[in-house]
């Protein structure tokens, strides 16, 4: 599978108008099975498909550690990935009963319920970061991407020790890339505690609650946060960057943790 194809189109220049080929980003269903049920369809560029399956479940609250994943495996050509959680909870099904529309790209969608008091507040006092440290992570973070500059149709996120990007993703959904980021270093054995969530897409409060959820303490993007979003990380205690562009940056929440 593919993350690009070609397309033929008519490009249009001032008053001519010509043939072409032009490279656009592949977008595919495809489906999650847990312990033999179907769980959800996700629409997104066909990598990563075992990393965003586990980051896709680790950021709803059914995943928690890798010795409890029997099963995960890629299958079909349409596709699908199957997984087996043992010791999932009684009646864990009734949680995916209750849908909601994301902004995310494409409608996307979330089971999880937004009730705060589920959420372990993040410890306030640390990581910090400089603003130095910020801004040369983000020239790294923006150049990284060779898919978004040969089809600018796709999202990134990357994580971070705050000095070097470890792990970086990519997809057509700014969940996704964040998910198969998460999934990425779960996978790996990676802890992510304590490390930095760079993201390129606008912050919602999807995106905090899987920064909350994974223990991100900070998270950073290039594009702007919703009123929610912000309300999410004061509550959380996340430390919320957006507007991140050359020597920009909005500082939205727990400012403490970045110093000039």
């Amino acid at each position: 599978m593919k993350p690009k194809i070609d397309a033929l189109i008519l490009k249009v220049a001032g008053n001519s108008i010509d043939g072409a080929v032009d490279e656009v980003a592949a977008e595919l269903p495809v489906r999650l099975v847990l312990n033999n049920e179907p769980l959800v369809t996700l629409l997104c560029t066909p990598t990563e498909l075992e990393e965003l399956a586990v980051g896709f479940l680790l950021s709803e609250g059914l995943l928690h550690d890798r010795s409890s994943l029997r099963k995960l495996a890629v299958s079909g050509a349409g596709p699908s990935v199957e997984l087996e959680i043992a010791g999932l909870p009684k009646g864990w099904e009734k949680q995916f009963e209750k849908r909601t529309i994301s902004s995310g790209c494409g409608k996307g969608i979330t089971f999880t319920n937004y009730d705060r008091t589920k959420d372990r507040k993040i410890d306030t006092g640390g990581p910090v970061m400089t603003v130095g440290a910020i801004r040369d992570q983000l020239a790294k973070f923006r150049t990284i991407s060779a898919l978004y500059l040969e089809t600018g149709g796709v999202h990134s996120a990357a994580l971070s020790d705050g000095k070097d990007i470890l792990f970086f993703s990519e997809d057509i959904g700014r969940h996704n890339a964040v998910d198969k980021l998460i999934g990425k270093a779960f996978l790996k054995g990676v802890s992510i505690e304590n490390k930095i969530l760079f993201t390129s897409g606008r912050v919602t409060s999807e995106i905090v609650t899987k920064a909350g959820r994974n223990r991100f303490p900070i998270l950073i993007s290039r594009a702007a946060a919703s009123c929610m979003a912000i309300s999410y990380a004061e509550d959380m205690g996340i430390t919320l960057v957006g507007f991140a562009r050359g020597d920009r940056m909005n500082i939205y929440t727990w400012p403490s943790r970045i110093r000039m």
